[in-house]
């Protein structure tokens, strides 16, 4: 391992591959090193750059993007370009794999053209096919499922499937496809990333915790309460509703006793009424079997919500 030549540097000395090995500063890393290669995220990429084009065409809306060929390579395509996919299989389905790619002659690549290419990988027919390997240093855009039946991109049956990840800048959040996605990701302790669906995580020992709130998670109220109920036996306990609307769930924990009852005579609070701003229980004993009358007591009550 040796100090590598910088760029840009009077001596002008670096190569393709000092200069790759200098732009994996600005892009993210997972905790081996790895870096996020991807399409960089924009209104387009978070809708799907691959669709149907014309006949058997598929289009790529323009996207910027980095690929890993002996290291970070910057692609960009300014441009919807269309690629075309062979003829519809005689039975069955196929899938093909849409990708783009940096092609080098130069060792250690050995491809027989330079430059950058969309191209198509198309799979083999079977009854359940199986999606194709991507070619080494091509980053995966989309997949299309196309049954014997397509004449075209359009026909019935055609099934798009977008792929690609997305890249990130060093120290950027990531985003994921989908828990999937995520979790084949080493990341370093402390990095942060959210899901397509908006769920967010944080790294913490290796693993991912959600810093998401759960979408139902209740909001609750309970205290201590000592009250002197009515003649009939009942008592309010006022709330302060987080939705305007009455709890979802209350309850009264009755205990200890001041006059007239003690803990032989089974009191138990039943709920009675509820409203956005209190909730009524009344007494009954389960020795004496009837509703109390007017009683001390002391107990706790709770009150959940939803949301």
């Amino acid at each position: 391992m040796t100090l590598r030549n910088g760029f840009p540097a009077v001596s002008d000395a670096a190569d393709q591959f000092d200069i790759r090995a200098a732009l994996r500063a600005t892009t993210a890393q997972d905790a081996n090193g790895n870096i996020k290669t991807g399409v960089s995220i924009t209104a387009k990429s978070l809708t799907g750059l691959v669709t149907a084009g014309n006949g058997m065409n598929s289009d790529i809306a323009a996207f910027d993007a980095v690929t890993n060929r002996y290291g970070p390579v910057w692609l960009s395509n300014d441009g919807t370009i269309s690629v075309k996919h062979a003829a519809a299989p005689s039975a069955n389905s196929r899938i093909d794999l849409i990708c783009i790619k940096q092609n080098e002659t130069a060792s250690p690549a050995s491809d027989p053209t330079d430059g950058p290419e969309a191209i198509i990988v198309t799979g083999t027919p079977a009854v359940d096919p199986v999606t194709p390997a991507t070619p080494e240093g091509a980053l995966a855009l989309a997949r299309v499922t196309i049954p014997s039946t397509a004449t075209s991109m359009t026909s019935t049956g055609v099934i798009y499937e977008q792929m690609y990840p997305f890249t990130a800048s060093a120290g950027a959040d990531l985003l994921f496809r989908s828990e999937t996605e995520k979790d084949a990701w080493t990341p370093w302790e402390g990095q942060k990333c959210r899901l397509l669906d908006g769920n967010e995580y944080q790294a913490k020992s290796g693993v991912w915790v959600s810093l998401t709130p759960a979408e139902y998670a209740p909001y609750i109220q309970c205290a201590g309460h000592t009250v002197t109920t009515g003649d009939d036996g009942t008592f309010w306990v006022g709330v302060k509703s987080p939705n305007g609307k009455p709890p979802d769930y209350a309850s009264y924990t009755v205990g200890p006793f001041g006059t007239g009852f003690n803990d032989e005579d089974g009191i138990i609070a039943h709920l009675w009424d509820v409203t956005a701003t209190g909730v009524r229980f009344r007494l009954y004993t389960t020795r004496y079997q009837r509703w109390c009358g007017k009683t001390a007591i002391f107990g706790k009550w709770i009150a959940v919500w939803r949301r």
